[in-house]
C-alpha cells in the first residue's frame, strides 16, 4: 500500500511526466473514498487522493485546526518530493487548499474549492454534541439532517453519511472543531492563484451564499452553483463535478505550462506553527 510521511494515498497517473499532480483533500470526519470515481480518475490528469492524518488507513491522529492539517499536508509534499500541485478540497479540504493557498502559495498553482465557504456558518450545538459520547447522536443527527438535498437517493445519502462520518469520534469531533474555528472571512482577497469554486445549489452546511462570497473575494475565480446537491456534492453529483472541474483544470495546465517552474522540493520552506499538542484529537 503507498505510504508517505505517514499519509495514505491512492495514485492515478492520468497526466503527462512533467505535469503538475491533482492531490484531492477529503472533508470532516472522512477519506479518500469519498471521492467517486470520475474525480480520483480524472481523465488527463496524474490524482493523488489522501487520508488525512488519523483518517482512512493513513497514521498518526487527527487535528483540531485547519492550519495544523495545512502544515501536515506540506510534510507529504516533502516527502513526496512535489514542489508544486493543484489542490482539491471537499469541505473541510476545501478550508485547507484555501490555507495552503494563503501560507504555502509558492506549492499551489490553483485550487479547487467544494462545498465550502470562506468560514463555516455551523450550528453551535454540532460540536458541542459531537465533543461527548453521550451527546455524540443527537450531533450525527444534525449531520445527516444536513448533508444531502431533498432529491438525493437514499442509498446516496446513506453512503454518504457513512463516507462522512467514518473516522473515530474523537477525530470526527476534531475535524468540525477544526472547521468552526476556521475563517478567512478577511483574508481570502490575498490568496492570488486561480480558484474552482464548487457549491450544491441545496446546501444547508455551506449554501450558495458563501460559494459566492468567496469566489467573489477571491481576485482569480470560477463559481459553479451545481443543482440536484447539497454538501455531499462530490457523490450527489460526480459527473457535473467532475466536468466542470476537469475543464477549470484543463485551463489551469495549459495556463500554467507557459511559466518556468523549479521541480525540486526545497530545503527549506516557511512553516506554520502547530498548535499545541493538547488540541489534537486522539
Amino acid at each position: 500500500m503507498p505510504f508517505k510521511a505517514g499519509f495514505y494515498y491512492s495514485l492515478h497517473e492520468g497526466g503527462k511526466p512533467d505535469q503538475k499532480p491533482v492531490i484531492l483533500i477529503h472533508g470532516a470526519g472522512s477519506s479518500h473514498l469519498i471521492w467517486p470515481a470520475e474525480i480520483r480518475r480524472l481523465v488527463g490528469h496524474t490524482v493523488i487522493a489522501l487520508d488525512l492524518p488519523g483518517h482512512g488507513r493513513s497514521n498518526g491522529v487527527g487535528f483540531q485546526s485547519v492550519s495544523d492539517y495545512t502544515a501536515a499536508v506540506t510534510e507529504f509534499l516533502a516527502a513526496m518530493n512535489i514542489f508544486k500541485a493543484a489542490f482539491v478540497g471537499h469541505s473541510l479540504g476545501g478550508a485547507i487548499a484555501l490555507q495552503l493557498a494563503l501560507d504555502f502559495p509558492q506549492h499551489v498553482i490553483g485550487i479547487g474549492v467544494l462545498s465550502t465557504g470562506a468560514n463555516f456558518n455551523l450550528p453551535v450545538e454540532l460540536t458541542n454534541y459531537l465533543s461527548s459520547s453521550s451527546t455524540a447522536a443527537a450531533g450525527y443527527q444534525i449531520l445527516q439532517a444536513r448533508l444531502a438535498c431533498v432529491d438525493t437517493p437514499q442509498t446516496v445519502v446513506a453512503d454518504g453519511f457513512k463516507a462522512m462520518t467514518s473516522a473515530r469520534p474523537s477525530v470526527l469531533y476534531g475535524d468540525w472543531l477544526a472547521c468552526s474555528r476556521f475563517d478567512l472571512h478577511d483574508q481570502a482577497y490575498q490568496i492570488n492563484v486561480p480558484a474552482f469554486v464548487a457549491c450544491g445549489r441545496e446546501d444547508l452546511l455551506t449554501p450558495p451564499a458563501q460559494a459566492h462570497f468567496l469566489s467573489n473575494s477571491l481576485p482569480i475565480a470560477r463559481l459553479d452553483i451545481i443543482h440536484g446537491a447539497g454538501h455531499l456534492l462530490p457523490r450527489e453529483q460526480p459527473v457535473a463535478l467532475a466536468a466542470g472541474l476537469k475543464h477549470f483544470l484543463d485551463d489551469l495546465l495549459a495556463w500554467h505550462a507557459h511559466f518556468p517552474l523549479r521541480t525540486e522540493f526545497p530545503r527549506e520552506t516557511a512553516s506554520v506553527p502547530r498548535s499545541k499538542p493538547s488540541t489534537r484529537s486522539e
